[in-house]
């Protein structure tokens, strides 16, 4: 539960302040201008509603938890991706891409109860490394040069 809260807390941070593909300028295609806000914005908000999906109690759907871990990593890959601009917001975005890999294997239709201790301590330092760098993802971002728009 502590680690949705986090995911909450963190929406807000990014609301006040977020980035995504960079807008060029049309004088010189290369040179960035800005940041597209409601691009990673909305890959946030998916990305926050994926993580929470990712949280383990009993009765879970671990095919939802499956899916909630590829579509984490998918969506912070295209935040690197976006922010290609800021190579240290977009490292720590790939950082938590490859976070996400390091989760175990889980079946997805078996019970929480099937999973062994290790597995779900290895699954729940995956996951706290991968919204970690998130934020730091989101910090990098807001102390850019590359301005939001």
């Amino acid at each position: 539960m502590r680690g949705l809260w986090a995911v909450f807390a963190a929406t807000s941070i990014l609301i006040a302040a977020c980035t995504s593909t960079p807008t060029v300028s049309q004088s010189n295609p290369s040179t960035p201008v800005c940041f597209d806000s409601a691009k990673v914005k909305d890959l946030y908000d998916e990305w926050a509603h994926k993580a929470a999906d990712t949280n383990l109690s009993d009765g879970m759907d671990m095919a939802q938890v499956v899916a909630s871990l590829r579509a984490t990593r998918e969506i912070a890959l295209e935040l690197a991706l976006a922010t290609a601009a800021d190579p240290v917001a977009a490292g720590h975005f790939k950082d938590a891409a490859d976070a996400y890999l390091k989760a175990p294997q889980i079946p997805p239709h078996a019970p929480l109860a099937s999973m062994s201790r290790d597995d779900i301590d290895r699954l729940g330092t995956a996951t706290g490394a991968g919204v970690t760098a998130m934020y730091a993802g989101i910090d990098a971002l807001n102390n850019s040069t590359i301005p939001f728009c």
